[in-house]
């Protein structure tokens, strides 16, 4: 995922993504693609990405495979 300058979690069923200012939407474009049954959709602002899941686990799998594939840096 390049563009993605940080991947976090908010409550049980997000997952923040940051990314530099104006690569939200390609970002989100990309992972919208990817079709992951893990994600139940995608809302991005300019430097930011929501990622839906469905609960715990699906989250834990969605960060741990955005921070393998993630070319800047992944935290939290």
């Amino acid at each position: 995922a390049r563009g993605v300058l940080q991947v976090d979690v908010a409550g049980p069923y997000l997952v923040v993504l940051h990314t530099a200012p104006a690569e939200a939407s390609p970002v989100a474009i990309a992972l919208d693609r990817l079709a992951w049954s893990a994600v139940a959709g995608t809302i991005a602002g300019d430097d930011t990405i929501f990622l839906a899941v469905p609960g715990r686990k699906a989250q834990r799998a969605v960060v741990q495979r955005l921070r393998e594939i993630a070319v800047v840096q992944a935290t939290a």
